[in-house]
């Protein structure tokens, strides 16, 4: 089977914040990697949008992320999202959180 991911995976535990309609809903994230990001929404609004702005702090990193996303799939409240034209410096520092064991 042919591996479709780009980039590599880390398993994570953390909250975000997804912005629909300018409102933040809170969202898990269960794995990252420096394209995308495997979220579960809580309460979250029924939108036909695709792409979101997502605030982001990860584990043992000061700074918060402010990343586009579109969505690539969903089933039932798990959403997988690619990241949309990334900041090179935010792509650097998910690189490294994820190489990070």
């Amino acid at each position: 089977m042919h591996e479709r991911r780009r980039f590599p995976r880390k398993a994570v535990d953390v909250f975000l914040n997804k912005f629909i309609g300018g409102y933040p809903h809170l969202c898990r994230a269960v794995d990252i990697s420096a394209g995308g990001i495997q979220i579960v929404g809580f309460r979250e609004p029924a939108t036909h949008m695709q792409s979101f702005p997502l605030e982001l702090r990860l584990p043992g990193d000061s700074q918060t992320f402010w990343l586009w996303a579109r969505r690539v799939s969903a089933r039932g409240r798990r959403q997988t999202l690619e990241f949309v034209q990334p900041n090179p410096d935010d792509v650097h520092r998910l690189e490294r959180f994820v190489e990070c064991g």
